[in-house]
C-alpha cells in the first residue's frame, strides 16, 4: 500500500511537471517572433555603441559607419526597447501560454493532493495491521506472541517488497495449503494450543477485514486488489502457522520480561556478537529510557536507546527495513544499539590484545557506552567515575535477574560428524571434497550443500539461506531447535553475525556435553574460505527461534 501511494504521488508530480513543461514550451514557441525582434534590436544597439566608441577614438571610417547605422534606425526600426512590443496576435498567444501553464499547475496540484490521500490511506492500513498485531501480542501467551511477531514481519515484507512479495507468498502458501491438516494430524499433543491460536487468528483476520472494509468505499480501484491480496495472504498464513506453533511455543528466547512489541528486536540486537546478549540490551534500555520510545534527556539524548543526535548520525541503522534510520523509531534504535555496543566490544577486545586495557570485556564495553571509549582507554580500565561504576553494576544486575529467562534451551544430541574435516588454524581444507555446483562457489549455501553430500545426506536446492528452514520443512525434512552432528544450522537474518539480508547456513560438526556446538561454514572470513566456529550454549539460548536445525 505504501509503495502504491508513493507511485501515485510520483505519477501526480510527473503529470504536473509534464503539463507545466508543455505549457512553457508552447509559450516559448508563441513568443518567438517577439523575442527575435528584441534580439535584433539589442544587436543593433550593441553595434551602435561600438561605432560610437570607434568614432570617439578617431578610427578611420567610423564616422561613415555611424551615419549608415543611424539611417537604418530611422528607416522604421524601433529606437527604444519599449517600442519592441509584440503584435496583438503574438500577445494573444502569450496569454494563452500563461493560461495553459496555470491549468497545468492546477492539474498538478490536484494530482499531488490525490497522491497524498492515497499515502495517508496506506499508512492507515499499516496502522490497522499494527493494532491487530498488538492485540494478539497483548494476550501474554507464547503462541499468540509468536503469531503477532510473524504478522508484523509479513507486514514489513509486504511494504518492502510490494505486490511481488505478497503474491509470491500467496503462491507458496497455496501450493502447501494442505500442510496445516497434515501437521495437526501428526501433533495431537498440540491440539489445545492449536485451537487457541486458530481462534486468535480468526479474530485477527476478522478485525483487520472489518476495519479495512469500513474504508473501502473511499479507496480507488488500484489500491483495492493490493489490500485484498494482503488480507488473503495474512489469513492463509495465520492458518498455516496455527498448526505449527504448538510444537515450538515452549522454546526460550533467552530473555524475559521484555515488552512483547520489542522482544523480537531485543533478541535480534542481542545476537550480533557474543559479548552483548539480549538480556544486556534489555537492561540497558530500562536504564536509559525505561522502554519509553519518546524519551528525551536534558543533555539531548533521544529515543528508547537514548542516542545523541551526533552519535546517531554515524551509528543509526534501519532496523525495520522501511528504508529510513529514525532515532525515534524503537525498532531502528534497538537494532542500532546492538550494533553500536558490538562495535565498542570489538574495539575493547583489540585494545586488550595490545595491552592498553585490562578487565572484563562486557564491563569495559558498558563503561565505554556510558563514559566514552576515550575515558576507558585513558584509565586503562573502567573509569573511577561513580556514575559509570553504578551504571555497569546496575546493567549487569538487571541482565542477570530481571531479564534472564528461566530454563534452558533445547538439548542437542552429543556427538561428532564423520568423516572429520582437515582443519589447520581454524581453516578447513576442501581438498578431495566434490563441490556442489548448484550454488555460487564460496557462498555459505555452497558449503552446506557440499558438506551434506560429503557425509551421504544430500539436500535439494533451496535458494537463499534464510529460506532453508521453511523449504526443508515443506519438503518433509525434520526442522527443530535441537542440534545434532550433520544437521544444517540456519541463522535468520542478523542473528549471530548472519547477513541482515540473506541469513546464513552452516554445518554442525560436533555437539558437546556442555550444550555448545562446533560448526563449519563458508564466507564468514571471506568468499570461498571454509572455517570453523564454536557457539556456546548461552549464545544458542539467546538466539532462540533465530536458529533452526535441518536434520
Amino acid at each position: 500500500m505504501e509503495l502504491t501511494a508513493r507511485a501515485s504521488m510520483a505519477a501526480g508530480a510527473t503529470g504536473a511537471y509534464a503539463v507545466g513543461h508543455a505549457a512553457g514550451r508552447t509559450r516559448d514557441v508563441m513568443t518567438r517572433p517577439q523575442r527575435a525582434m528584441v534580439a535584433v534590436y539589442k544587436a543593433e544597439e550593441k553595434t551602435a555603441r561600438q561605432l560610437d566608441r570607434a568614432l570617439r577614438k578617431g578610427k578611420p571610417g567610423a564616422a561613415r559607419a555611424k551615419r549608415v547605422a543611424d539611417a537604418r534606425k530611422r528607416a522604421g526600426k524601433p529606437i527604444v526597447l519599449s517600442d519592441a512590443k509584440p503584435s496583438a496576435r503574438i500577445g494573444g498567444f502569450a496569454a494563452k501560454g500563461k493560461a495553459s501553464r496555470r491549468i497545468g499547475k492546477h492539474v498538478g496540484g490536484g494530482l499531488k493532493k490525490a497522491g497524498r490521500g492515497v499515502k495517508r490511506l496506506g499508512s492507515t492500513g499499516l496502522d490497522w495491521m499494527d493494532e491487530a498485531s498488538a492485540r494478539i501480542t497483548a494476550a501474554d501467551d507464547d503462541p499468540a506472541s509468536q503469531l503477532g511477531d510473524a504478522t508484523r514481519d509479513l507486514t514489513f515484507k509486504a511494504v518492502r517488497k510490494g505486490v511481488r512479495g505478497v503474491t509470491s507468498s500467496a503462491r507458496f502458501i497455496w501450493r502447501h495449503r494442505h500442510a496445516p491438516s497434515r501437521a495437526v494430524r501428526g501433533v495431537r499433543a498440540a491440539a489445545s494450543t492449536g485451537a487457541r491460536v486458530a481462534r486468535a487468528a480468526a479474530n485477527l483476520v476478522r478485525a483487520a477485514a472489518s476495519r479495512i472494509a469500513a474504508g473501502a468505499a473511499s479507496i480507488s480501484l488500484p489500491v483495492l486488489p493490493i489490500i485484498a491480496a494482503m488480507i488473503a495472504v495474512l489469513g492463509v498464513l495465520l492458518a498455516v502457522m496455527g498448526a505449527f506453533l504448538g510444537s515450538s511455543a515452549s522454546e526460550s528466547t533467552g530473555v524475559a520480561n521484555v515488552p512483547a512489541e520489542y522482544e523480537a528486536d531485543v533478541v535480534r540486537a542481542g545476537s550480533i556478537c557474543p559479548t552483548v546478549t539480549p538480556s544486556i540490551i534489555a537492561a540497558q534500555i530500562e536504564q536509559e529510557s525505561n522502554w519509553n520510545p519518546k524519551a528525551g534527556s536534558s543533555a539531548g539524548a533521544q529515543g528508547i536507546a537514548q542516542f545523541m543526535p551526533s552519535t546517531w548520525a554515524s551509528a543509526g541503522k534501519d532496523g525495520d527495513g522501511d528504508g529510513k534510520a529514525d532515532i525515534w523509531n524503537p525498532h531502528d534504535a534497538i537494532w542500532s544499539q546492538g550494533n553500536y555496543m558490538c562495535g565498542l566490544a570489538s574495539q575493547v577486545e583489540t585494545a586488550k590484545k595490545s595491552g592498553k586495557l585490562t578487565g572484563d570485556t562486557l564491563e569495559l564495553t558498558l563503561a565505554a557506552y556510558n563514559a566514552g571509549l576515550g575515558s576507558v582507554l585513558r584509565y586503562g580500565m573502567v573509569p573511577p567515575f561513580e556514575e559509570t561504576i553504578n551504571y555497569v553494576r546496575r546493567i549487569k544486575e538487571l541482565a542477570a535477574t530481571k531479564y534472564t529467562a528461566t530454563g534452558t534451551a533445547e538439548g542437542g544430541t552429543v556427538g561428532s560428524l564423520e568423516p572429520k574435516l582437515t582443519v589447520s588454524g581454524g581453516i578447513v581444507s576442501t581438498a578431495g571434497i566434490t563441490p556442489d555446483t548448484r550454488y555460487p562457489w564460496g557462498q555459505c549455501t555452497w558449503w552446506a550443500a557440499t558438506r551434506r553430500a560429503d557425509i551421504g545426506k544430500p539436500i535439494p536446492g533451496w535458494g537463499n539461506a534464510a529460506t532453508w528452514a521453511g523449504s526443508a520443512a515443506s519438503a518433509g525434512y525434520t526442522v527443530d531447535g535441537s542440534p545434532s552432528a550433520g544437521s544444517v544450522i540456519v541463522f535468520q537474518p542478523g542473528v549471530l553475525g548472519a547477513s541482515a539480508d540473506y541469513g546464513h547456513v552452516a554445518m554442525v560438526e560436533e555437539v558437546r556435553g556442555d550444550g555448545s556446538i562446533l560448526i563449519s561454514e563458508s564466507n564468514a572470513l571471506g568468499l570461498g574460505v571454509v572455517s570453523t566456529r564454536e557457539i556456546s550454549a548461552s549464545q544458542l539460548a539467546a538466539a532462540g527461534n533465530g536458529v533452526r536445525y535441518i536434520h
